[in-house]
């Protein structure tokens, strides 16, 4: 019994890890809000990373760039995925 919840406790801890690992954006990719709350709605704006930042974030965020101007923040967690999508690269092309 014991090896059988140690066994679903590793699975379900990888799928975690496993889950924030996978981004659904690329760098380079244009991005644009499908949630009106966002400052930005109706802008769009690149992905410039997908990483830690020391000393803002203890897990991983991406890194936004605004070519068209947009929104004063530049750091947005993952849950950014959920309320945007990707659109034309040329959108973002200066």
């Amino acid at each position: 019994m014991k090896s059988i919840f140690s066994s679903i406790l590793l699975i379900l801890l990888a799928t975690i890890v496993n889950a924030e690992s996978v981004q659904k954006y690329e760098r380079g990719d244009c991005i644009t809000p499908t949630n009106t709350i966002y400052s930005w709605y109706g802008k769009y704006a690149k992905v410039e990373a997908y990483s830690r930042v020391e000393n803002v974030t203890d897990s991983k965020a991406y890194i936004l760039s605004f070519p068209f101007s947009g929104s004063s923040s530049t750091i947005f967690n993952k849950e950014i995925e959920q309320h945007t999508k990707r659109v034309n690269p040329k959108k973002c092309a200066l």
